[in-house]
């Protein structure tokens, strides 16, 4: 008699404690969804800009930035070229081009040490790929210059000469 008295209570305080555990879930599930339908996927991006800018300039994907925040292509888009946050972001993409450039001359320097033609040839197409990158990420470095310089000894000096003719 005592035996089965005491499970009875057993059982209730389980049925009791796994009520609780499931009441503070929902509550929990609830809090959180309101939270996560009141804020656009441009709040998000705003709220945690600098963390999002640091991430461009240490050159992660966007893919990895929109996977982290849940936001779509289209607001990353905007919130680099189109908000408050842009001259941030886009000075960091112009730093992210020495991080690309880095990248490309590790994977040149990493050739000697590997043994297939495989291998050298994919490294060969990284590192080609890693110059791209800088190039379009800061192109008044690593691009192709459009602009005649002189150097410091022999600095451009443009003239006009004008000639009349009768």
């Amino acid at each position: 008699m005592i035996r089965k008295g005491k499970i009875q209570q057993e059982n209730l305080q389980k049925l009791i404690k796994n009520t609780l555990q499931q009441d503070a879930k929902n509550t929990l599930k609830n809090q959180m969804g309101t939270i996560y339908q009141k804020k656009t996927q441009k709040e998000i991006l705003a709220e945690n800009a600098d963390d999002v800018i640091e991430m461009i300039r240490q050159a992660k994907s966007y893919e990895d930035i929109q996977e982290k925040y849940c936001v779509h292509a289209k607001y990353l888009s905007q919130f680099i070229t189109d908000s408050e946050y842009s001259v941030r972001a886009r000075e960091a993409q112009k730093e992210s081009a020495e991080t690309y450039f880095v990248k490309a001359e590790k994977a040149i320097l990493e050739i000697d040490a590997l043994d297939t033609n495989a291998k050298v040839t994919r490294q060969k197409e990284l590192a080609s790929h890693y110059r791209w990158a800088a190039r379009v990420k800061n192109p008044y470095k690593f691009g192709d210059s459009t602009t005649l310089r002189g150097d410091n000894e022999a600095p451009l000096n443009p003239s006009v000469n004008v000639i009349l003719n009768k």
